[in-house]
């Protein structure tokens, strides 16, 4: 029993629309048709299928190389067994996280500001300003007295 994909195939580094065209896939061949046309037939074991990402895949089909973007790419994902989309590197440095947990906990401690206790008895208020308050307070009192007195 053969599966038919339709969809767009592009060259390498073709740009544009792309041709409509199908894919007829079953147990030992792979056909390319274009309308009522074969443009290519080729063994299943020539054909190789790689997932390009955004719903399209890389076929190698017996040294010939295309992109096809079905219109189910998830059906034609399942139907050739490969992925949906390409698989991540698997790098050692990916695996590491992109930074220093430790060093990030350390910047952060070192940051760190204790608050000021209010009752504490450490310049809240710097001796000039508290020499003037008293003054004012002082000349404000006695003109006060003075305003009393005359009364």
């Amino acid at each position: 029993m053969s599966q038919v994909f339709g969809g767009i195939v592009l060259l390498p580094g073709e740009t544009g629309e792309g041709l409509h065209a199908s894919i007829e896939i079953d147990a030992e061949m792979t056909r390319l048709l274009a309308g009522d046309d074969e443009l290519g037939l080729w063994r299943r074991s020539e054909c190789a299928v790689t997932p390009g990402g955004s719903g399209t895949f890389f076929l190698a089909l017996g040294g010939e190389e295309l992109t096809f973007t079905p219109s189910s790419p998830s059906a034609f994902a399942e139907a050739m067994s490969v992925p949906l989309t390409p698989e991540p590197p698997q790098d050692v440095e990916s695996q590491e996280p992109k930074y220093d947990v430790d060093a990030a906990i350390d910047e952060v401690i070192a940051n760190i500001k204790p608050l000021r206790d209010p009752n504490a008895d450490d310049e809240i208020l710097s001796k000039p300003m508290l020499v003037g308050i008293v003054g004012l307070s002082t000349f404000v009192m006695a003109g006060l007295a003075t305003a009393t007195l005359m009364l």
